[in-house]
């Protein structure tokens, strides 16, 4: 558990429908927003699944639209990537 001297305050905004979702939830699962807010950023912030430099790059260029192939089918995709 944590205490007072190791943590932060943080104060977000959000829609009221949001809000009340979360508080749905939150009583649902029999926990305090809080504890689901932590257990987010916790399961996000720390995940295996987190994106390497070389894949940040490449989702980069495609919102950019660089560096994009266009293929005509599944042949012509798997020719071009050479497979």
């Amino acid at each position: 558990m944590s205490t007072k001297s190791n943590l932060s305050r943080m104060t977000i905004d959000l829609p009221a429908e949001d809000h009340k979702r979360l508080k749905a939830l939150a009583a649902v699962l029999g926990k305090s927003m809080r504890e689901i807010v932590a257990e987010w950023i916790h399961g996000n912030l720390y995940s295996k699944n987190t994106p390497n430099v070389k894949t940040i790059k490449a989702i980069e260029s495609v919102e950019k639209g660089k560096d994009l192939v266009e293929a005509k089918n599944a042949e012509d995709f798997f020719r071009k990537l050479g497979i």
